[in-house]
């Protein structure tokens, strides 16, 4: 009976040991789908199925992208071949142990620690895919010393500041790689704190980044460009054409005047008494300047600005903004000048009508007291009245000499001055009380707007900051951004967007500007 047992045994043994090795190992934490993500089907794929790739693989092949040896069979995107020459001979970081190293070795070395990785992580997997069945607690020093040059390769990375590179997929792949180094962390408290699902996670997340920055390799950047490598025949023949667009932009022009030339005959001739007239307007204002210098100066320097774009339609945006400028600066400026001058006159004008109340106190005639206030003041109020005492001595009424001031200088209390002065000589009546009252109004009213301007200082800041900043902004974005920036604004849609915005912010400045236009 004992040998009939012991048989029985020995019969049962065999199908034991295939039971016991048909059971799950404790040491495998990964379900096989997470192993085909890792490591790919490869020996383990189905007759008939093909093979997929898995993380490790796109990590080696990342790496291999970015080399010259590479094996021929890999299928490289069109862009790298057309940039690894520039990247393996542009030096990107000087590293005190392994010298000068390129843009491509710096892109390189992150790959590499990831394929290492994922190495250590192969060790846990079943012999079948080429591990061991390896305890990943007890590779815990190899992972913390593969997380440490991580960490060091992607730091140089960012501070090699390579967001342009691979033609422009530098900032995306740099952020993978970001959040990678942030699962890092969780692979080691996973290890170090025994919590195999935390590992197992990690883990395939840090697989699914990556394969990410490997697909971000594959495709076109959002609104990149690529330049091509013939860069000096294509970029001069580029040069070559806009010229020739501008200068047909000029024959054109020449050509619409020659069949309208009656037309430009008559508009210059109106341009001329234009001209005239606003000579003689700042020759009131005391200024002596040449009207076509004035004219001619923005619009030449809006042509040149236009033909240093080497683009037709920038000629004719700088051209157009040139021939506005020039057209309506005089104007604009003669404006300035006669509020400014007529600020200046207010300013002066309490303490010239003191002077002339108590030069009248003393029994000097209005003739000498604006005598005194052109001999004792200074200008712009000494130059006004000194001319108006020049016109009454040769000839001119008193009246009609100060109705002159008036004209030529913007300035409501000068000129309510002026008005009260031709009343007291027409009807008679107290000068010096007439002035005292002038004095003691002009007081008040210069504590009141004093007060008006304090309170209304924001809305006059937040106006030129509204008319202001959007160009500084688009300035600064032109310098440091000028490819992007000269294409749209030189589009049709950027020359609508850009008037567009301009005459909202004209009206914005208004409303803010009438907020604290505040008339005391």
């Amino acid at each position: 009976m004992a040998a009939e047992g012991g048989i029985s045994m020995r019969k049962l043994l065999p199908v034991l040991l295939l039971l016991l090795a048909a059971l799950p190992s404790q040491a495998q934490i990964f379900s096989r789908e997470e192993i085909v993500f890792l490591v790919g089907s490869g020996k383990s794929a189905a007759p008939g199925q093909p093979k997929v790739a898995g993380a490790i693989t796109r990590t080696q092949v990342f790496y291999h992208y970015f080399k010259r040896d590479r094996d021929a069979s890999l299928k490289i995107p069109k862009w790298v071949d057309q940039t690894l020459e520039a990247m393996l001979k542009r030096p990107g970081w000087q590293d005190p142990d392994e010298g000068i190293l390129n843009e491509a070795q710096l892109w390189q070395a992150p790959a590499s620690v990831l394929y290492e990785f994922f190495e250590l992580v192969r060790k846990s997997l079943p012999p079948s895919d080429g591990g061991q069945l390896m305890p990943p607690g007890n590779l815990i020093k190899d992972y913390e010393d593969k997380r440490i040059r991580f960490q060091m390769s992607l730091d140089r990375l960012v501070r090699a500041k390579l967001g342009d590179s691979l033609g422009g997929r530098g900032r995306s792949v740099i952020a993978h790689f970001e959040l990678i180094n942030k699962q890092y962390d969780s692979v080691m408290d996973g290890l170090v704190n025994g919590d195999t699902q935390r590992y197992k996670d990690a883990v395939i997340a840090m697989a699914a980044l990556m394969n990410g920055a490997f697909e971000t390799l594959q495709s076109t950047p959002r609104g990149f460009k690529f330049q091509q490598g013939d860069t000096k025949g294509s970029q001069a023949a580029a040069v070559v054409f806009k010229m020739i667009g501008i200068g047909l932009i000029i024959a054109c022009a020449w050509t619409i005047g020659s069949l309208n030339e009656k037309k430009i005959g008559d508009g210059w001739e109106r341009y001329k008494l234009k001209a005239k007239e606003w000579a003689h307007e700042y020759e009131r204002q005391f200024i002596v300047i040449k009207i076509h210098y004035l004219v001619g100066g923005p619009m030449v320097l809006g042509l040149l600005m236009g033909m240093l774009t080497f683009d037709p339609f920038g000629f004719i945006i700088f051209t157009g903004f040139g021939i506005y400028a020039g057209l309506t600066l005089p104007g604009w400026l003669l404006l300035n000048i006669r509020f400014r001058r007529g600020q200046k006159c207010e300013a002066q004008l309490m303490d010239a009508m003191i002077l002339m109340s108590n030069g009248l106190k003393s029994g000097i005639d209005l003739i000498g007291c604006l005598e005194m206030v052109q001999r004792d003041s200074l200008p712009p109020i000494s130059e006004e009245f000194g001319l108006c005492i020049k016109n009454y001595q040769l000839g001119t009424a008193l009246e009609r000499a100060l109705e002159g001031v008036e004209e030529r200088v913007q300035s409501r209390l000068l000129s309510y001055m002026i008005k009260a002065v031709i009343i007291q000589r027409s009807v008679g009546g107290n000068l010096t009380k007439i002035f005292d009252r002038i004095v003691e109004n002009i007081r008040e009213e210069s504590k009141l707007a004093e007060k008006t301007s304090a309170m209304t200082a924001q809305q006059r800041i937040q106006a030129i900051v509204v008319g202001v900043m959007p160009w500084i902004m688009l300035v600064i974005m032109f310098v440091f951004q000028p490819g992007p920036m000269k294409e749209y604004y030189f589009s049709g849609l950027g020359v609508m967007t850009l008037l567009f915005c301009t005459v909202w912010m004209a009206i914005g400045m208004k409303i803010v500007n009438k907020l604290g236009d505040i008339n005391v």
